[in-house]
């Protein structure tokens, strides 16, 4: 039976890359709201100078991602702000979420409480042409600052899905009060709504055989560093504003469902270990959640890798299904690698 491997140190390795084969990837699972541009927030950026950070409009059930750093010189406070076009009040829910508020972290920390689901915002109700506010926090000068939610919907009478705005605001003084967007400061960061936020990723089978290099396959990557699937593991983010479209490079704020096969091709028993990071320069910071349990590590330089999962032994001549969710949290770079080897 597969387990998790805690404390593993990054080794340098050298995988024999496997190819697509019969690997597949969909994806699904309701809008995802956006917003990474601007990364770097200045106080041009705030409704106290009239800018959302990011707005669309959205309904049902999807996933909020925002990520941002504080260089305004001084604190603001942050928060998704949802107004209410309807002609009867909705409600705003979120069953799982997490909030990045440190400095010089990545939003790690808040995929774990995400997955987690122990941390809680209460329901929102919000009456026709009205303001509601979720996941408000003060953020302190220098931080970086986000948001990690599902996110629902609905009519508060009948609990059909239902439309609303979403804004992601930074401010000083008052939420209320912009009308514009704020500047693009990035050509390849990404603001607006992407039509889904829930990867399902089959990895075709490998055979590693040896215990250092193994086989790996590289994922989530970009269009000039594809991974096996090309660009078709990432989603399309639609700026409204009609600036910062375009392929979201590196599925942040992405949700993936992995399975991996692992076949022995011994005529004994054998254990094999499942690593991950990533090839190049940058770093990775690997983040599982394997039957309800998190595993994370930090800043792990390019080609260097963790082990993750413990297949158990496998049966001669016989192969194992290796299932689990994986996201890329902020700060990393891409392609991603997912490989295994033996033990």
């Amino acid at each position: 039976m597969a387990s998790l491997i805690t404390g593993s140190t990054a080794v340098s390795r050298s995988p024999e890359w496997a190819s697509k084969g019969t690997s597949t990837v969909s994806k699904g699972g309701g809008y995802v709201f956006f917003s990474d541009n601007p990364e770097a927030v200045d106080s041009t950026d705030l409704v106290d100078a009239g800018k959302w950070l990011n707005k669309d409009t959205v309904s049902g059930a999807g996933f909020v991602y925002l990520w941002h750093h504080n260089t305004t010189g001084a604190p603001l406070k942050h928060a998704l702000l949802v107004y209410n076009p309807n002609n009867f009040a909705i409600k705003v829910t979120s069953s799982n979420h997490g909030i990045t508020n440190a400095s010089g972290d990545s939003d790690s920390s808040a995929w774990l409480d995400y997955f987690s689901g122990t941390v809680t915002q209460a329901p929102v109700v919000i009456n026709p042409t009205s303001f509601g506010v979720l996941f408000q926090q003060n953020i302190n000068t220098g931080n970086n600052f986000g948001i990690i939610a599902k996110t629902n919907v609905t009519n508060n009478s009948t609990s059909a899905a239902a439309s609303a705005s979403f804004y992601d605001v930074a401010w000083v003084n008052s939420y209320i009060g912009a009308t514009g967007y704020a500047a693009k400061k990035s050509a390849t960061m990404r603001r607006g709504k992407g039509p889904t936020y829930y990867n399902t990723i089959s990895l075709a089978a490998i055979s590693p055989s040896d215990s250092v290099n193994g086989v790996a396959y590289q994922i989530c990557g970009s269009t000039d560093y594809p991974g096996v699937f090309g660009t078709d593991d990432l989603v399309y983010i639609t700026d409204p504003a009609g600036v910062c479209s375009g392929l979201n490079h590196g599925s942040y704020g992405q949700q993936m469902a992995v399975t991996l096969k692992v076949k022995n091709t011994y005529s004994t028993a054998k254990n094999f270990k499942i690593y991950m990071g990533k090839t190049g320069p940058g770093f990775s910071f690997p983040l599982i959640n394997m039957a309800g349990v998190s595993l994370s590590y930090k800043w792990k330089a390019g080609n260097t890798y963790v082990d993750m999962i413990d297949t158990g032994s496998v049966p001669a001549n016989s192969e194992v299904t290796v299932s689990f969710f994986l996201v890329i949290p902020a700060v990393s770079s891409t392609p991603f690698v997912i490989g295994a080897r033996m033990a």
